[in-house]
């Protein structure tokens, strides 16, 4: 199908965009940064600002005459953070904007430009509509809360359904805390828990609607599929938690404290009317998934954040993983990474990159790098070793002896739509311990972050 696709930039749409496209989708982007989106974006795609006024074709797809004439499915994910700044009235109108004026909008380009309407429009919303029902099990059919989130997803929703789009089956996924690596939620609390200083939130007592970040990009794909779906759907795993019990399996996976608690008083001086939405109570299950066949990989919390974490964060190591797509051939892509020269070129100048010495003509297995960087002007002398090397597909370097305690960067390459999808995995640890972490964790992932987004650029830009 051609779907058309708002959000993909963020922390559902990046692993969406990659399951679309493995599936055999075309993707028409439509976003704020076009540049940003070819960057990030680990799929074949059509970017085109929200004005339509600017078109930019990231990667060959099929040529459109126009890009509405034929839309088979809309996945409409975009919509302003709500937690992180305090709800002023200015922030709460920008939130109303980004969803409900975004989705109307959307609508009506739909009506006026698209010669056949989508078979399916997804939209999303939040577990948030219900307000704060303490211990009431609640499913599609339970009536809506009141208070300002409440309402805000109300009238989201009616965005969509009340839109003129009467060919179009359209759902609406109230979601639940999503749980993935590389954002969300846990993004936000592995730090504090990692320290051993982790807490829950409130009461504890709070019901937690979760679920995990595989587990919602499947249900979006069964939505896509599955003719069954519409109206409203709930997107929570079938075994949600109190506040207190994710608290102390978090704390548990870290093997430190979990009975500490933020009291709501506390959070309210803190954060403002935006902290109700992290105490407010919502127990809910999908009485419609429960109709279908569809298939939880993580319905219970242990399982979802075994997968999530993993052995290595217990231990202390950090993990980062980026991900990005381009049209040259996998056999070129991996010739051009074999050569230990074209680092140089990958990496960003202000690092003053410099190969000193290489055990071997070629990259192979046990080959052995010794270069200098400069990291914030200081000069440091890093020893890799290459301990797998699996052409065309994938190779591991580690750090020998360097700036890190531990780093392991692996590289995967596969083909996706007549391209590349080049994946990097790097595990890491930083000297000092839990002083280190705190003291220097956040910038040295701020870095690590900044090098692999100018590495993307690069490999976007055809250096490969």
């Amino acid at each position: 199908m051609r779907v058309l696709i708002t959000g993909a930039t963020g922390f559902i749409g990046k692993p969406l965009c990659k399951a679309l496209a493995l599936k055999g989708h075309e993707l028409i982007v439509v976003t704020r940064d076009s540049e940003k989106a070819r960057r990030e974006i680990p799929a074949p795609h059509l970017a085109m600002d929200w004005e339509f006024l600017k078109v930019h074709q990231s990667n060959p797809i099929s040529k459109l005459s126009s890009p509405f004439s034929s839309i088979d499915a809309v996945i409409h994910l975009a919509g302003e953070s709500l937690v992180g700044k305090r709800w002023s009235p200015t922030f709460k109108q920008k939130l109303y904007e980004s969803r409900i004026q975004s989705t109307q909008k959307l609508c009506e380009w739909l009506q006026k430009t698209s010669s056949s309407k989508p078979k399916v429009f997804i939209s999303t919303s939040a577990i948030g509509i219900y307000g704060d029902r303490l211990n009431e099990v609640l499913d599609e059919s339970s009536l809506l809360g009141t208070g300002f989130l409440a309402h805000l997803c109300q009238d989201w929703e009616k965005a969509l359904f009340e839109s003129d789009l009467p060919e179009t089956r359209k759902i609406v996924l109230r979601m639940g805390v999503v749980l993935g690596k590389g954002g969300g939620v846990l993004e936000k609390m592995v730090p504090s828990f990692s320290l051993g200083f982790g807490a829950a939130l409130g009461s504890g007592k709070q019901w937690v609607s979760w679920i995990h970040l595989d587990d919602c990009v499947g249900l979006i794909l069964e939505c896509l599929e599955n003719q069954a779906l519409s109206g409203p759907v709930l997107a929570c795993a079938p075994k949600p938690v109190t506040q207190m019990v994710l608290s102390r399996t978090l704390a548990q996976k870290f093997h430190s404290f979990g009975f500490f608690r933020v009291p709501k008083s506390c959070l309210r001086v803190a954060l403002g009317e935006v902290s109700q939405v992290l105490v407010s109570s919502q127990r809910g299950f999908s009485s419609k998934l429960k109709k279908t066949q569809f298939h939880f990989q993580y319905p219970d919390l242990d399982s979802a954040l075994d997968q999530i974490l993993g052995q290595s964060v217990a231990l202390g190591y950090s993990e980062f993983i980026s991900q990005c797509w381009t049209p040259q051939p996998l056999d070129e892509v991996f010739r051009f990474f074999s050569e230990a020269r074209n680092l140089e070129k990958m990496t960003p100048p202000w690092l003053n990159f410099k190969i000193l010495f290489q055990s071997t003509p070629k990259i192979e297995k046990g080959t052995k790098i010794h270069y200098r960087i400069k990291i914030h002007g200081i000069s440091v002398h890093w020893y890799t070793e290459i301990r797998e090397w699996s052409p065309p597909y994938s190779f591991v370097d580690i750090q020998s002896k360097g700036p890190y305690q531990v780093w392991e960067h692996t590289h995967r390459f596969s083909n996706l739509k007549g391209g590349t999808l080049i994946e990097d995995q790097v595990f890491y640890k930083i000297p000092m311990a839990w002083l280190g972490r705190v003291i220097a964790g956040p910038f040295v992932r701020k870095d690590i972050a900044k090098i692999f987004s100018y590495r993307s650029d690069q490999i976007i830009k055809g250096l490969v």
